[in-house]
């Protein structure tokens, strides 16, 4: 948006001032832990806003602490996964260690075998000594965490910790001082602001009106109207998208109040106004009515499997057999949040409108950040490490509010043993890829079928004291124990394969 020098003015002091205030309020609920209600008037008088601005304000603040919450317990989670493997990897250490140095004890220093045993119980030594430094530090992450969490302190740097950390580092920055950098932080700092909007305000937002003639009417806060007027005003704004919607929230509708009276209402609009290199831009969400669920699961469901750099589909008919799977593409790995979130926008978008055309329920796992990475580390290290909780989080959200847009059901299924089963039984006997097995059980879970009967005849070794006389589900605990013992992830794999 560009409308004059005065209007983008407004917008940059508006900015800096909606920033100030969104601090002070941090400042005032989560460090001096004051309650929302009791300081609301106060905080309106001292600082000149209405008491809808105050709104805009503390919902933009909420949004971002529950970033920085659902942030924190990922992390916990992910701490505790890693403190687990570290202590793992220390005992197995240990015990390499143990086992050389009575070797060595029994060589004679001139023979070859010493020289090249002793190089090897260096290295572990070596070893050793960096996994416990790297213990020590995750163990102390961890308690910093969870002291915060039990405490409920909250810690978040408006401006991002990257760009505060790039203060001491100028140079590789491309910044030639310290003055450029406060520039750059301040800016950052105040570079959005939102306007919440009600159904019971006219155009559905009485701070920023988007009226017939397509004019976008600002309302001045009140410390500024000396200099601005009381309106900034920005004359024939079009959206690129979702201009239908925008025009129909401009018509009011007739409603009734809990008392039962009759009363015009409007569809509820808020803006979001955000700085970018070009200037201003402006994106607004409207409350709009959800269609009602259009699939079902009675012809079969959409399996899907989020994996490191991809998404695993597989469609199953009504009696849990696959018709079709695939995968399309997400790269995660070396990318910027917000390049993560917009490829699994696009991924998710492809898999939804497939559903909607099938009729059938989208199914997905119940998710467990910590238990997913762990699976990947036993196939790869690397794909363990290319997905990031950002994307985890943003899955379940993204799938559920693209197909809540498109009327396509989802179901959420319980995630225990599913890459075990789907691999035991479906893999070979359809010609799946390991993921694709994994995306059929998730499906065929949505039917609440009986839990699978381990394949007895497999070509895998069984644990040797496998009771068949137990349930199907402590059968599955004992295989996948026992797999994971025996097995790298890819020869297992590459066993089942053939295992038809």
């Amino acid at each position: 948006m560009n409308n004059g020098q005065c209007s983008e003015s407004y917008l940059d002091v508006f900015g800096r001032f909606f920033g100030f205030l969104e601090r002070r309020l941090f400042y005032l609920l989560y460090v001096k832990k004051q309650s929302a209600g009791s300081i609301k008037s106060n905080f309106c008088k001292i600082y000149q806003i209405t008491s809808r601005q105050y709104n805009s304000i503390r919902i933009q603040l909420e949004g971002k602490i529950s970033s920085v919450l659902e942030v924190r317990t990922l992390q916990i989670e992910n701490l505790t996964q890693n403190i687990r493997d570290i202590q793992k990897t220390i005992q197995h250490k240990t015990s390499q260690k143990e086992k050389l140095w009575i070797k060595i004890s029994h060589l004679k220093q001139n023979d070859s075998p010493f020289i090249k045993t002793s190089k090897k119980y260096k290295n572990i030594k070596f070893v050793l000594h960096q996994k416990k430094r790297k213990l020590r530090n995750v163990q102390q992450k961890l308690k910093k965490l969870e002291s915060d969490e039990q405490a409920q302190i909250v810690r978040i740097c408006f401006g991002s910790k990257k760009l505060f950390h790039q203060q001491f580092h100028l140079e590789e920055n491309g910044l030639n001082n310290h003055e450029e950098w406060r520039i750059r932080w301040e800016k950052t700092r105040s570079s959005q602001f939102l306007v919440v909007g009600s159904k019971d305000e006219s155009f559905g937002n009485q701070n920023c009106t988007y009226n017939g003639e397509n004019e976008i009417r600002l309302r001045v806060a009140n410390r500024f109207e000396s200099e601005y007027g009381k309106y900034i005003t920005f004359p024939q704004v079009t959206f690129p998208y979702g201009q239908e919607m925008m025009d129909l929230a401009k018509t009011s509708f007739i409603g009734y109040t809990k008392g039962g009276k009759k009363q015009k209402y409007f569809k509820s609009v808020t803006y979001r106004f955000i700085r970018k290199e070009k200037g201003w831009y402006l994106n607004a969400t409207v409350d709009t009515e959800m269609p009602p669920v259009l699939t079902t699961g009675l012809g079969g469901y959409m399996g899907i499997d989020l994996n490191a750099g991809f998404l695993s589909i597989c469609e199953v008919d009504r009696n849990g057999n696959p018709i079709k799977e695939w995968k399309l593409v997400v790269p995660m790995y070396d990318r910027h949040q917000h390049q993560v979130e917009a490829a699994l926008q696009d991924a998710i978008k492809q898999v939804v409108e497939y559903a909607k055309k099938a009729g059938k329920h989208v199914v997905i796992e119940k998710l467990n950040f910590t238990k997913k990475k762990a699976s990947l580390r036993e196939e790869s290290k690397k794909k363990a490490r290319m997905l990031s909780g950002f994307a985890y989080s943003k899955f379940k959200r993204i799938l559920e509010s693209r197909a809540k847009k498109l009327g396509v059901g989802v179901k959420i299924v319980n995630p225990a043993y599913t890459s075990q089963i789907g691999q035991m039984k479906f893999m070979a006997r359809y010609g799946l890829s390991s993921h694709a097995s994994a995306a059929c059980m998730i499906a065929r879970k949505a039917f609440y079928f009986k839990m699978e009967k381990p394949k007895y005849d497999t070509v895998l070794q069984l644990p040797k004291k496998f009771d068949k006389e137990k349930s199907n589900f402590s059968k599955w605990v004992s295989i996948t124990k026992s797999t994971k013992k025996n097995y790298l992830f890819h020869d297992k794999i590459e066993i089942l394969k053939a295992d038809i």
